[in-house]
């Protein structure tokens, strides 16, 4: 049996690039969606709703998903075109403004461009003694069958999951043990006899906790790489903060804004820039033993108004009167349906290509887009188009879903993404998370400002004055050749990653942690966890200053103890010239105290045991054994 871990893994942190205006659903430019688990957290008070994308890549007879939670839940699909909108409003994006000085410019007169770019394991024993597996609910929804089993012995249920298709490998025999001895259910899919690996769709399980989250890095360090990445949308009324993991900001001066940041036509060398914000925020965390988030976007949710759903954007019935394929496809572009994977898969099944073709039908762009006029006469005789068939489906995978996911960014006020890189060696403890309702908003986009300094009688420039945004300034010798990136000398190649390490607790102002503190800091924060209720509290920065809990390190000597107005979080574009956040050491005391690790905070456990699942046992996606 080969089993297959689907680890934590991320939304691509700079902004993919969009597909072009090729005229059809199948462009050679069209991003590849990330393979790995992206996760959106809706809190409501106890209600939480998660939306989990399921990646796996096999043939659907391998496929079984399990996942522990701490009641029987609600199920129901969703749409990949949510996190394909959430990675495009908050992923980070860098500008460079260049200011216009007479007699002196940048090499071979490449002009500015406006484009935009850019602690302790959980002891599971061994479950207790063996006892019967019962199925509480069973049925289907979208793609999937599903169970919800319960036991009183681990031993009982994990053999329950293998005699029944849910693979499992021996090393996660005690984790079944520990939900177990907690009382969870366990959530079991697979797909349908008729569906295959392109059929499957975001979960969504909806249920009442009395705890907000924790992320069970530990388990998941059984198949994780090295520098994982780790990207969590979380939707309440205020601003998520980690509560036993540090928050640090990062240092403008790491990041190469001249070769990397838009601003001059090339838009950054894509072999330099494509890991230099994951490189910083991964040494940054390395700073903080490992242990440490940053956040890359908070703020209002209507960043994403619109961009799933909205009345009147999809006519179906204008659909299922185009009986001609072609016909169809257009009528889908003219109506904006996403050009996203999960679009293609159904295009595919409901206008299958025949397996003998033209050479320049065989690829997809050619067959559904360049030459489908010219390649639909190769279809079987027996083919008919159904068009409202196709429009049913279109529905429910992807109008639908929509619609619901919309509406969650039309309920919750407020949305947080919160990002960290963890290597398996790091995984010594599990993130648990909350809110702070003082903590101000973190824009996405971050900009500094060039100017070209010039030598006495000499129009080209042989340095460029930087800006940060921060506030500070710094003069990088460059030199240049044709029209590309400038080849700088020193620049952020010396620079360290981190502006500051941060203990952020449910109210109050981030407190600095000093490096050499940051031993003695962790052991108090560990113990902390959420306070019940924390997600209704609304957000309201202070005015006094800006708290410092950006990005960039803002520039010291302004008071910031009384809220976080303009707080940036990832490499801060506005807002982080405030106050340097050091004030309030109470504050880092934030929530209950408890049981500081394993996500277990209650004889039930909480939406943290959510976490564990989707991240160690849960998203265990396996390969079975064909019969």
């Amino acid at each position: 049996m080969k089993t297959t871990f689907a680890g934590i893994a991320a939304a691509a942190v700079l902004t993919s690039p969009v597909a072009s205006a090729c005229g059809g659903f199948f462009c050679s430019q069209v991003p590849v969606d990330q393979v790995g688990e992206q996760i959106l957290f809706a809190v409501d008070g106890n209600n939480v709703t998660a939306h989990i994308q399921v990646a796996y890549q096999g043939d659907a007879e391998s496929f079984s998903w399990v996942l522990p939670l701490p009641s029987v839940p609600t199920l129901g699909v969703g749409t990949d075109l949510l996190f394909t909108a959430l990675r495009g409003v908050t992923d980070p994006r860098f500008f460079l403004t260049w200011e216009s000085v007479s007699g002196c410019s940048g090499g071979d007169q490449c002009f500015p461009s406006p484009e935009a770019g850019g602690g302790d394991g959980v002891d599971a024993g061994d479950g207790g003694e063996n006892g019967p597996v019962v199925v509480l609910v069973e049925g289907e929804v979208g793609p999937y069958d599903y169970k919800v089993v319960q036991s009183d012995s681990g031993d009982a249920l994990f053999a329950w999951l293998n005699e029944n298709g849910y693979d499992q490998p021996e090393a996660s025999k005690p984790l079944v043990g520990h939900y177990v001895n907690q009382e969870f259910v366990f959530l079991a899919l697979k797909l349908l006899k008729d569906k295959s690996a392109g059929d499957l769709q975001p979960v969504v399980v909806s249920y009442t906790s009395e705890e907000f989250a924790c992320v069970p890095l530990k388990l998941t360090s059984i198949a994780a790489a090295d520098d994982m990445p780790v990207t969590t949308w979380v939707l309440a009324d205020s601003r998520a903060i980690p509560m036993n993991y540090f928050h640090v900001t990062l240092n403008a001066k790491a990041y190469p804004w001249l070769e990397c940041a838009s601003g001059y036509w090339w838009g950054g060398d894509t072999t330099k820039c494509s890991t230099a914000y994951t490189d910083m925020v991964s040494d940054a965390a390395d700073q903080a033993n490992g242990h440490a988030f940053v956040t890359e976007y908070a703020g209002t949710s209507s960043k994403m108004a619109e961009q799933l759903w909205s009345e009147g954007r999809y006519n179906l019935d204008a659909l299922k009167s185009k009986t001609d394929p072609m016909a169809f496809l257009q009528e889908m572009l003219s109506q904006g349906f996403p050009r996203t994977s999960s679009t293609q898969d159904i295009i595919r099944k409901w206008i299958p290509k025949p397996a003998s073709v033209p050479e320049d039908c065989d690829d997809d762009p050619e067959f559904y887009t360049w030459n489908m006029e010219s390649c639909l006469q190769y279809m079987p005789d027996d083919y008919v188009f159904d068009a409202t068939g196709f429009a049913a489906d279109l529905d429910a995978k992807i109008v639908k879903p929509s619609e619901e996911a919309q509406r969650l960014f039309d309920l919750h006020p407020y949305l947080t993404r919160v990002y960290t890189q963890i290597s398996p060696d790091e995984m010594t403890k599990d993130p648990i998370f909350s809110f702070n309702p003082d903590l101000g908003d973190v824009s996405n986009e971050h900009t500094a400002t060039a100017t070209p300094v010039c030598k006495p009688g000499e129009s080209t420039a042989s340095s460029v004055k930087l800006t940060y945004p921060d506030g500070t300034t710094e003069t990088q010798e460059v030199t240049w050749e044709s029209c590309s990136p400038p080849i700088v000398t020193g620049g952020a190649d010396g620079e360290s990653a981190l502006g500051e390490i941060q203990s952020l607790a449910e109210s109050g102002a981030p407190v600095a942690v000093d490096p050499s503190d940051v031993a003695a800091a962790e052991a108090q924060i560990e113990l902390r966890t959420p306070t019940p209720g924390q997600s209704d509290r609304p957000a309201n920065p202070g005015t006094d200053g800006d708290d410092g809990s950006g990005t960039f390190t803002p520039p010291t000597g302004t008071d910031g103890t009384d809220g976080a107005d303009g707080a940036d979080a990832s490499l801060g574009a506005d807002g982080v010239d405030g106050a340097d956040g050091t004030a309030g050491s109470d504050g880092a005391t934030g929530g209950g105290s408890g049981g500081g690790s394993g996500c277990t905070t209650g004889p039930r456990g909480s939406l943290a045991s959510l976490f564990a699942a989707m991240f160690g046992l849960g998203l265990l996606l396996t390969r079975r054994k064909r019969a």
